[in-house]
Parts: C-alpha cells; structure tokens; sequence
C-alpha cells in the first residue's frame, strides 16, 4: 500500500455527491469545462484543475490539487476563477476526454490504475450536452456493480428487470 501523493497528472476532478471524478484528456480536450458543469449544473465541488496530485491508500484513489493551484479553475474565453474547493476526496470513476467518433456506443470494461488503486473508465465527449448526466448515471452504477456486458443498468442493477 503506498500513501505517498505522486507527481501531478495533468487533468481536472471534481467531487460530486456519489464520488469523485477524474478528467483526463489533451490540452484543450475540455476537462475544465466540464468540471465547470459539474459544479455549476449538478452541484459538485472542485478539487482540482489543470494538475491533479492522486494518491493511493487501501485499494482507494485520492485527489488533491497542488499547493499553487488549489480553488482555481481555468475557464477559456474568459480566465481563471477562483471557487470554494475540496483540499482531498476518493475518486470513484475516471473519464477519458476523447473526439465524439471515438466514443463507443456501450462502453468496454475499461480502468484507470494508479499505484495499487484502479476506477472504472469511461470514454466520452466533453461537449456532449448528455456527458454529465452519463456521468452522474455511471456513478450511480458503475461503483457498484461493475461494467455490463449487455450495456443495461437499471434502478435496482438487476438487468433482468431492465427492457
């Protein structure tokens, strides 16, 4: 088990009220932006952007922003503002920032590891008006009960009773 913050990875997170996220993708890939809508539209917190320090304790992934960007958040077209912010929280899903054709139609069985941690993976389109309601829905299951096959999740995750 390692405790130790690692070099800082070049994405965003955001905590919401079922766990944290992770955005990771290129320069411009639009992780601020949607952190933005995370925090503004579905009531998440900031922990981090542009850099991410992520930390592995007890199987769980931790975020933290870096001491110098700790509360900012860059917005194109207009700047950097300054937000209320989690100084650390678990991260329960990573989302990979891709192009709109690459964005499957049910998503693979996919993680991000870090040290001796690992969270489910999920490849989306920041500008996608539905990515963070995929978001908030693949918090909703994805923790829980894992990546399925059939691309069904239901209320109860039973896929029997999903149509």
């Amino acid at each position: 088990m390692s405790d130790a913050k690692s070099a800082p990875l070049h994405g965003s997170a955001v905590l919401m009220k079922t766990g944290g996220v992770l955005l990771l993708g290129a320069s411009g890939s639009g992780k601020s932006s949607l952190a933005a809508q995370l925090i503004e539209v579905y009531g998440g917190q900031l922990i981090a952007d542009d850099r991410v320090h992520l930390r592995a304790a007890d199987g769980a992934l931790y975020a933290a922003p870096p001491p110098l960007l700790a509360g900012q958040l860059e917005l194109r077209g207009l700047g950097v503002v300054a937000l209320a912010h989690v100084s650390e929280a678990a991260l329960a899903l990573c989302v990979r920032l891709v192009a709109r054709q690459n964005v499957p139609r049910v998503a693979p069985e996919a993680f991000f590891t870090h040290q001796d941690a690992t969270l489910p993976e999920l490849a989306l389109h920041s500008h996608d008006r539905a990515t963070p309601s995929v978001i908030m829905q693949a918090l909703a299951h994805l923790p829980q009960t894992g990546f399925r096959q059939s691309g069904i999740y239901g209320a109860d995750d039973d896929p029997s009773n999903c149509k």
